[in-house]
């Protein structure tokens, strides 16, 4: 899979540091519980981790996802 190949139909696309990244999984939550995270990649195909809080009291009993965090801001992203 690659950049190109991504996109808003396959892929969570989110700026971080001005910085265009494209998941390459669904976003999931972490073992503790405390965030979501997905490996993703970045125009020159460098593979991250991207990680962001949740800030859903209870993320857990949500039909819809999209309001378990900001999606459109990443509280950190890794490089691996």
């Amino acid at each position: 899979m690659n950049f190109e190949s991504l996109n808003i139909n396959n892929s969570t696309i989110v700026f971080f540091e001005g910085i265009e990244y494209r998941t390459t999984q669904n976003p999931y939550v972490n073992d503790e519980g405390t965030q979501y995270e997905a490996t993703a990649i970045n125009r020159d195909n460098e593979q991250v981790l991207i990680e962001w809080e949740i800030t859903h009291q209870d993320y857990k009993n949500l039909e819809d996802e999209s309001d378990a965090c900001d999606w459109d801001n990443p509280s950190r992203v890794i490089r691996l």
